[in-house]
């Protein structure tokens, strides 16, 4: 069985997102307007031989591929933000060299630099244990101020004499 990547590999661009958006189940008319894109450039879209072949398959697509549309839309978008990040860090860095701060001193820049040293700093890793592990840490912790066997009788403690 082939995979959507597969089978859109000769789209890029909008037409690929447009066509992702639509393989999810969206309505034409929201896919374009998330897009940016008008119904006439659509329709020229639809003039387009291979275009048209795909698109008589949304429907096929939808019921085979849906998740994987999804998956692949959540990519792109994770990789523009990097892009993005990527160019607002190289623009911070050229205004700090030229001394000219037009972009450091807005919210947007205090944000990009306030997650760029957090996920340069080190973080102890924390491991959430299971239940189980838990138990098992208890039970290998020394227990403290206990009692020599013996001495407790139904939760009471008895004194020795002597």
């Amino acid at each position: 069985m082939s995979t959507l990547r597969e089978e859109i590999k000769v789209l890029s661009g909008n037409r690929r997102r447009f066509f992702l958006l639509r393989v999810t189940g969206m309505a034409p008319e929201q896919a374009r307007q998330i897009v940016g894109i008008t119904r006439g450039t659509q329709n020229t879209w639809l003039q387009n031989e291979t275009f048209v072949e795909l698109h008589r398959k949304i429907d096929d697509f939808t019921r085979d591929y849906r998740v994987e549309a999804i998956q692949l839309l959540r990519r792109d978008n994770q990789l523009e933000a990097v892009l993005l990040e990527g160019k607002i860090v190289q623009k911070m860095k050229d205004e700090i060299d030229s001394g000219d701060y037009n972009l450091i001193r807005s919210n947007l820049a205090r944000e990009v630099y306030a997650k760029l040293i957090t996920d340069l700093d080190i973080v102890p890793q924390v491991q959430n244990l299971t239940w189980e592990q838990r138990i098992g840490v208890l039970m290998q912790a020394p227990q403290q101020n206990q009692l020599p066997e013996g001495n407790t009788v139904e939760g009471e403690i008895i004194e020795q004499e002597g």
